[in-house]
């Protein structure tokens, strides 16, 4: 769920991605893309208040409301509202699916699954052969069980859609029995990325088996395309949702209006136990500031936004708060000749106060976030998980308060000087006329009007440019028409941190390598590396193949050598069943991050959510004594609308 922080797109087009971009991207989506408000660190251990056994989660006695009020940031016409999900022009948010439907699995905040639909993935045959096994007790609204069925229709409409047909995929799919389906995939997969990347909603088989029926029937590639236009046309309201029981989820709506969608429960919903709630108001409510009415008039019991003002407000508090693998950071273009220099990057790292930076959005935003100790380009959670401590105490350490005397040292060192407030390099260009763009989102508008004036009083001139939503994807995909930009990562798993697919990664590296056809069906990892169009890549002007000390810690360019293979470390990376593999190429990657600093993270991210404590009870960071608690523990670090949509929300008793 895409939150004001960040957007929903990614830097490639989605059609005809490989699996390893799906990995990628989706993780960036579902990670990054959804991180929440902010808070304090997380208590690992904690648990969730939920009742698997099916009994109420209030305690005795009856309920003191029967209904949950929440906001749903969007303008939006419920009644008009075309929710077929097999096409491009449906006017709803991604996230709304998973209300109405179900998917295998959902990675939390930290990219581990959340088993919904799913019983059990497990990876066979080296990693090529992934059995995905369904829990036998959820149904459509029309009381027919959702079977693998379903989800391999699902699929293979998807295959027609976007590769022109299951033959043009890399990976295949098969029904074995009628609660488990086996993806068959080209290569092998990291059970760590892999099991988190079910997250496509199922859809309802003898409802689209005409569709798939079309599609089987086209006879070639324009009967193909002639399918997929009419698939795309087709329209699917609420209405048909509920009645032709096409949804499986545990909310149905009721009641449209413009203001306003209205669910019920739905009543043999596997989890509709755990909760004594009957309905779930939607207020469609797209202003901010309208948004701020609704909570200071009681008209709103839950959120994940207006943090400061929930936090002055004495009818709700903050009933959760933990951080997240996502960071955000400032990348910067190469094309520049100052930003080409390792020297002026390393200055930047060491000029900015990232503490500072966190309590300036702590004092505008209300958010609690945690700073950069160095640069890594993970967040410290995964770094600690990943790499160790240890390790990262060997890195270079350019400090998480202002070093202006470090960013000086720097510079001279390498040639530059100052004069008239003014770097120089030392072919006497000014650094001077810096663009500097930032997205059109609150926090981002922040960091940039903080950072902007810090690096212009040192001396980089440059212009905080905030363009409109569609101007900024524009100079970011398009033109790439900056030098520096506000931009964040989702860093749940090394192979997502260092990914070469985006600037979410180490770099968009992938387009301009050579990608060869693999022979035979051995399911083995790919350890080649791949022949390169160009030696830099397109986005940024990175070098792909640079070479780096292997000493790490290593300031200068002195000592024995390394060279960088970041796509063939990737490909390891997102292939191999071993986790010290992992690891080992994790900390290659991490050292030449540190040493290089493509990308400067400002700091780790973390999600919080305020609620009225007196009515309700919310999933807190409190252990409970729940026998099952531990198999659903990993939906504590979610999304304030997986907390009601998957039960884990109850009225106080009376």
């Amino acid at each position: 769920m895409v939150n004001a922080n960040h957007g929903s797109g990614g830097d490639a087009d989605s059609n005809g991605l490989t699996r390893r971009q799906w990995l990628a991207l989706g993780s960036s989506a579902a990670i990054s893309g959804l991180a929440g408000c902010g808070g304090n660190n997380p208590d690992e251990d904690v648990t969730l208040s939920n009742n698997p056994s099916g009994e109420n989660t209030g305690g005795e006695g009856s309920p003191v409301t029967t209904e949950l009020n929440i906001r749903a940031p969007v303008s939006w016409q419920p009644s008009q509202a075309n929710i077929n999900p097999f096409t491009d022009t449906k006017n709803t948010e991604f996230w709304m699916d998973y209300i109405w439907w179900e998917s295998p699995v959902y990675p939390n905040a930290n990219g581990k699954p959340i088993y919904w639909l799913a019983d059990n993935i497990e990876l066979k045959g080296g990693g090529c052969e992934v059995h995905l096994k369904l829990k036998e007790n959820y149904t459509w609204w029309d009381g027919t069980p959702v079977t693998a069925q379903d989800l391999h229709t699902a699929q293979r409409i998807n295959d027609y859609r976007v590769n022109m047909g299951p033959d043009q995929t890399d990976d295949s799919w098969e029904v074995v029995d009628e609660y488990t389906l086996k993806n068959v995939l080209s290569g092998p997969a990291n059970p760590s990325l892999q099991k988190s990347a079910y997250l496509s909603p199922v859809v309802k088989h003898d409802y689209f088996k005409s569709w798939l029926q079309k599609y089987e029937d086209a006879g070639g590639e324009n009967g193909i395309k002639k399918v997929t236009k009419e698939l795309q046309e087709h329209t699917i309201t609420l209405e048909d949702l509920t009645e032709k029981g096409l949804g499986c989820g545990m909310w149905k709506p009721t009641q449209l209006s413009p203001t306003m969608a209205a669910h019920e429960k739905y009543e043999d919903h596997p989890r509709a136990g755990w909760t004594n709630l009957k309905t779930f108001n939607w207020h469609l409510i797209s202003e901010k500031q309208k948004a701020i009415q609704a909570l200071n008039t009681g008209k709103l019991d839950m959120g994940d936004k207006t943090i400061t003002q929930a936090q002055s407000n004495d009818r709700v508090e903050v009933f959760n708060r933990f951080g997240t693998s996502s960071i955000v950071k400032l990348s910067m273009n190469w094309n520049n000749e100052h930003l080409a220099r390792r020297s002026v990057r390393r200055a930047i790292a060491y000029l900015l106060d990232y503490e500072e930076l966190v309590k300036v959005i702590k004092t505008t935003q209300g958010l609690n976030y945690k700073p950069r100790p160095t640069v890594t380009g993970m967040s410290t959670k995964a770094a600690n998980q990943w790499v160790g401590e240890n390790f990262q105490n060997r890195l270079i350490n350019y400090g998480s308060k202002s070093r202006p005397e470090k960013a000086e040292q720097v510079l001279e060192n390498a040639g530059y000087s100052k004069s008239g407030g003014v770097w120089s390099g030392p072919n006497g260009s000014k650094v001077n006329g810096l663009t500097y763009l930032t997205p059109p989102w609150n926090i981002y508008e922040t960091i940039g009007n903080y950072v902007s004036p810090k690096l212009d009083k040192f001396g980089f001139k440059n212009k905080l440019v905030i363009p409109s939503s569609s101007g900024f994807w524009k100079r970011w995909t398009d033109t790439h028409d900056f030098d520096m930009v506000n931009w964040f990562s989702g860093t749940d798993h090394p192979a997502n941190a260092y990914t070469t697919v985006g600037v979410s990664g180490i770099g968009k590296y992938d387009e301009i390598a050579v990608t060869s056809k693999k022979n035979g069906s051995d399911c083995k990892v790919n350890r080649t590396a791949p022949e390169l169009e160009k030696p830099r890549s397109n986005k940024l002007n990175h070098p792909i193949r640079p070479k780096y000390p292997k000493q790490v810690g290593t300031v200068g360019n002195g000592g024995s050598k390394q060279t960088l293979f970041p796509i063939k470390w990737g490909n390891i990376m997102s292939q191999t069943q071993s986790e010290d593999e992992v690891k080992k190429f994790a900390k290659k990657l991490m050292w030449y991050t540190n040493w290089q600093v493509p990308h400067i993270g400002f700091y780790d991210e973390t999600r919080a959510f305020w609620g009225n404590t007196d009515k309700f009870d919310f999933p807190t960071g409190k252990v409970d004594g729940h026998p099952n608690a531990e198999a659903t523990k990993q939906e504590h670090f979610s999304n304030s609308m997986e907390f009601f949509a998957k039960g884990h929300i109850s009225a106080k008793t009376k």
